[in-house]
């Protein structure tokens, strides 16, 4: 199975919005260790993000609105990233990181009468669903400039397509290429993508019976 490498430091643990410490910490004194704030700082430029790729799309996303999204300086922001792109890159594998972690839970902690493709099609799903930011930004193709990105991508459908074969009925392989698994996950994302675009993310949970019947072979 690939893997996805994660370039920028480790990946946070839990949704971007589940830090644990307050979203803005108080100013001056306040006792929490440095290296602690510093993560802190990363978990929110990484939500802000997020939310600014939500807002303003690739076309006009910026440092400075992400910075605003986050509620960090634009200095602070360049002593976690060196450009948007740094940023951005962070932002996707971490989140990546994330989906694949609560689908491979999905999977773990399902109820035996229920298959491992449907449960983790329904954890992919209501991630989504909580997350529409989240959603927008793996599902999203990037622009040409952000090369780095667009591996990412790749790497997460490579792994998808991973996840999706073992899910699958042991007693009933398939014949079909990797590679045709692969498109279905890409065509997968953009339709996630497509509702969340369309203000339907709150319903994405109730279409898992279709989207696993459609990734079954």
């Amino acid at each position: 199975m690939t893997h996805l490498r994660l370039i920028e430091g480790e990946p946070a643990e839990g949704p971007f919005r589940e830090a644990p410490l307050p979203q803005r910490l108080p100013h001056g004194r306040h006792g929490i260790p440095r290296d602690v704030v510093h993560d802190h700082q990363r978990v929110r430029l990484l939500a802000g993000m997020a939310a600014a790729l939500e807002k303003h799309g690739y076309a006009g996303v910026t440092t400075t609105n992400v910075s605003k999204c986050a509620g960090i300086s634009s200095g602070t922001y360049y002593k976690h990233f060196g450009n948007l792109w740094d940023c951005l890159l962070a932002a996707y594998v971490t989140t990546a990181e994330r989906l694949c972690a609560s689908i491979e839970a999905g999977c773990a902690e399902r109820d035996p009468e229920t298959p491992p493709l449907r449960a983790g099609t329904a954890a992919a799903l209501e991630l989504c669903a909580a997350e529409p930011a989240s959603a927008l930004l793996l599902s999203t193709q990037p622009p040409i400039e952000a090369l780095a990105v667009s591996t990412a991508r790749r790497q997460l459908i490579a792994r998808l397509a991973g996840m999706l074969r073992a899910a699958r009925d042991p007693d009933q392989p398939s014949s079909r290429p990797s590679s045709l698994d692969e498109r279905m996950i890409d065509a997968a994302l953009a339709f996630v993508g497509a509702q969340v675009a369309a203000g339907r993310a709150a319903g994405l949970p109730a279409l898992t019976p279709e989207l696993t019947t459609i990734l079954t072979p």
